[in-house]
Parts: C-alpha cells; structure tokens; sequence
C-alpha cells in the first residue's frame, strides 16, 4: 500500500507541470549543480560563487525548458523583460545588481528542490503512511483538530508534499465511502477533510523554519527578528486552529441537521489507536534534520534555514536508510536505485515550483529597484500613514494580488525592496516580517492561485475557486481579521 500511495502522491506532484521528462538526465545534472552552487555561495558568499550560482540559474531555466508550463514561461518573460529595463536605465551598473538577484533566485529555487526532497523518505514511510491514516479515521468532531495539526507540524518536515501525501488518503477515504452515501454527503465529508488539511498546513509557515515562505522573509527584511516573528506566528497558528474548528463544528451540524431532515443516515467513525512509535520515527527525523541543521550552523556561522536546506538530502539518506534495515527481504541495490532517484527524478520534479519562486523573487527584486524610491516615498509621507495601516494593507495585498494571479514571491520581494528602502516610515522589520507571513499563509487558503489550490486541483480535482472563495472564504476573512488584531496587539507591545 505504501508503493502505491508512493505512485498516486508523486505522479500527483509531477501534474504540476507538462509530464515531459526530457531531456531527463540534463534536467537532473542542471538541477543538481544549481543546488551544488547554491549551497557554495551560502558556505562562502564571495563574488565568484554568486556569478557561480547566478549562471548555474539560467542553464538550469534552460534546460528544464521541457517541465514548465505557461506559468513559468510568463514569468520567463517577464524577468527579462525586467532586465531589458534594468539594463537600459542602469547600463553597466545593473550587472552586478542583477547577477546579485539571480543568485538570490538560485537560493530560493535550490531550498524547494532540496528541501522536497525529503518526500522521496516520506513516501515509503510506514510510519507516516500510519499517521496519514490515524488522522483521516477520525470520527468528524474529532477529525478536524487531528488533519489540522497532523498537516501543520507535517509541512515543517515535508512542506508541499504534505499535501501531495495526505489528499490522495483524504480522496480514498471518501470514496471508499461513497457507495453507501449521496453525492451530498461525500462531498461534505470531503470538504471538511481538505479543509482541515490546506489550513493546518497553511499557518506552518508563520514560526516553522523549514518553510520556503520563512526563508525568503527573514532574507529580504534586514533586521527581522526569527524569534519574535517564530513566537507571535506560533500564537496566531494557534488561535486559527481555535477558528477553524468552531467554523467546522458549525458548518458540520447545519449538514447533519439536513441529512437527518431527509432522512439519511449519517454514521459516526471508530477512533482507531494513536500510532506511537509511528509517530516516534517521525519525529526523530524531525529532529535529526533540525539537529544537523543546528550543527552546520554552529560549525559555519550561517542561518538555520539555510542549515536546514544543506540538512534536507543527508537525513533523507539516512531516513531511508532507516527504512532498508528495517525491512529484511530488500536488497543493497533498493537503497543505490532510491538514494540516485533523489538527483534523477526527485530534485527535478520539483524544476516548476522551484522556478516559479525563483523567478518570482528575481522580478520582485529587481521591480524594487526599478521604482523611483524616492517619489513613491514622497507621495506616502505626504498621505501620513502610521505604521499600523501600512501593516494591514501588507497585509491585505499579498493574498488579493495573489488572486488575480500574482505569486506571493513576487509581491512580497518588491513590497518588502520597496518599504526596507524608506526609514522614515518607522516599520519594525519583526511586525514587517511577520505581515508578509501572514499574508503568505492566508493566500494558500483564501487563493485560487495558490500553490494549495493548484495542488489539490490536480491531485483530488477540486477546483481552485471552489477550495479558495466556496470553502474557505469565510474562515480566510475571519484569519485576516484576528491575525490583524494579534498584529496590531505586537506592534504596539514592541513599540
């Protein structure tokens, strides 16, 4: 059952782009070199690694030409045309901004590919198939709260495949179901099911530091501080967990109130037993990736998230290395076939998501730099805001442009280039920091366009819309709300 779901979770992952897996192995050696740069310009930041990197970028755009879809290839166009107009307004002195830039883009594309990589351990994981399994058996009062945290502290480990693993279990749930039930009633079971599961993961990213969002934030707002941004995050998760059950409770007896009214039996699940030592294994490849993370941060000086990004490939080794002793009838030849799939197929599959936020940063970046500083900042002083309504509106842009089609990368790279540049606007780089997460996280559930929804789209077939504004409108308006008051409560407490 493991290698099945293993098949339906990663095929599901690969229908992010065009399925077309050539030219294969170039894609696999682009990709590797690029994340080799990458990690050689966060060990030693001198300008021969960023060119390094910066080249290894575009080859790599280059040759997975074959994988990306019409998204990437807009965004392709888009960045040069950026750099047409950086270049024609700086001449040669838009060389080393823009190779600065690209470089920044390799970081940003080699943390998703080595970072999911982690999902090659996770997919013939007994133990999270167990977890996976114990958290969709759930009877209804219970199984929000179980999917919701399940996904949250999942996503610290898996990030996106976390949702590539437990929809198809969620869908299978459900279907084995349906016989016995009206379209309504799946469809409502369903709905509370991936609605567990988009919102627990989505808030993940407000404290975890394996999160992509995290990394890019604490990277592009100098003075952020993790710890503060890590705390408040981790109380606004879980005020949302709170909202999230009470919205799920309500919209949950308004259905049974109907089906009881139309006379239809709806049947209340069996708790199965927790999976302890499942969920020990897991957590002890929690634990060890964020042990070698500490490690390599302690021996290098350089961030946690970046440790973590070097962490990620080592502990999938060694995680499935766990995995072939403890199954006696595999062979050494598995482990070689499984361990060489992470630079053959694994890292590549990740090619569109990680040029989508490559390439979103390197517009962001550059847009920045392009706009007249000076003149936008005259126009804002001139209006007055105080720091807090330029915090709501952060706040309430990421996930608005993230509808119309706008990747949060994107926003939140030109918005944070834009108000890093102005001092006198008085904005704590935390309370900065922690708008720019928030609105990140509220895209994933308040967004059509969001990688969640697309995910889940390809995977489950649900369409982005339905997910975004039919399910979960109501609870991403009611999280802007409440994470804006936490905001606001901060700010004033750190002054």
């Amino acid at each position: 059952m493991a290698a099945r779901l293993a098949t339906e979770t990663a095929s599901g992952a690969r229908v992010a782009g065009p399925t077309s897996d050539a030219p294969g192995v170039l894609v696999g050696v682009g990709s590797s070199v690029l994340c080799a740069a990458a990690v050689w310009t966060v060990l030693a930041d001198t300008q021969m690694a960023r060119s390094f990197s910066a080249a290894a970028f575009l080859v790599f755009l280059l040759l997975a030409q074959g994988r990306f879809s019409l998204r990437e290839r807009m965004l392709q166009a888009l960045a040069l045309l950026v750099t047409a107009a950086a270049v024609w307004r700086f001449q040669v002195n838009a060389v080393d901004p823009v190779l600065t830039d690209l470089s920044r883009a390799a970081y940003l594309s080699s943390f998703v590919m080595l970072v999911t990589s982690l999902r090659q351990g996770a997919f013939d994981s007994r133990s999270v198939l167990s977890i996976g399994q114990f958290m969709t058996s759930q009877p209804p009062g219970r199984r929000y709260a179980a999917l919701h945290v399940g996904s949250h502290f999942m996503g610290v480990l898996l990030n996106f495949a976390a949702v590539s693993l437990l929809s198809p279990l969620i869908k299978r749930g459900v279907d084995s179901k349906a016989a016995d039930a009206p379209p309504a009633l799946s469809e409502i079971r369903l709905r509370r099911q991936i609605n567990a599961l988009s919102r627990g993961f989505a808030w993940f990213n407000l404290w975890a530091p394996t999160a992509i969002a995290h990394a890019v934030v604490l990277a592009i707002v100098p003075g952020s501080r993790a710890g503060i941004i890590a705390l408040t995050g981790a109380g606004i998760a879980l005020l949302l967990l709170g909202v999230g059950w009470v919205e799920d409770r309500v919209s949950g007896h308004r259905a049974r109130l109907k089906f009881v009214e139309a006379g239809i039996d709806v049947d209340r699940a069996r708790a199965p037993a927790f999976p302890w030592a499942d969920m020990a294994r897991f957590l002890t490849v929690t634990a060890g990736l964020l042990g070698l993370a500490w490690l390599i941060r302690i021996w290098t000086g350089i961030s946690l998230v970046s440790g973590i990004m070097i962490a990620a490939v080592p502990i999938t080794i060694m995680w499935m290395v766990e995995q072939q002793l403890s199954c006696s009838g595999s062979g050494g030849g598995r482990l070689v076939t499984r361990v060489s799939a992470i630079f053959r197929s694994v890292i590549p599959a990740s090619s569109p998501e990680a040029a989508t936020l490559g390439l979103a940063g390197y517009i962001g970046l550059q847009t920045a730099k392009l706009v007249d500083h000076s003149v936008i900042a005259d126009q804002i002083l001139l209006i007055g805001p105080s720091p807090d309504v330029i915090y709501l509106l952060v706040l309430a842009l990421v996930p608005l442009a993230s509808c119309i089609g706008l990747p949060p990368m994107m926003t939140v790279t030109f918005l944070a280039g834009l108000l890093v540049s102005m001092p006198d606007l008085q904005l704590n780089p935390s309370i900065l920091g922690l708008v720019f997460l928030s609105g990140w996280a509220l895209n994933l559930t308040g967004s059509p366009f969001s990688a969640t929804s697309l995910i889940l789209s390809r995977i489950v077939g649900i369409s982005g819309i339905v997910h975004a504004w039919k399910w979960n409108g109501v609870f991403t308006v009611i999280s802007w709300c409440v994470t804006a008051i936490v905001v606001l409560l901060v700010a004033r407490w750190l002054g």
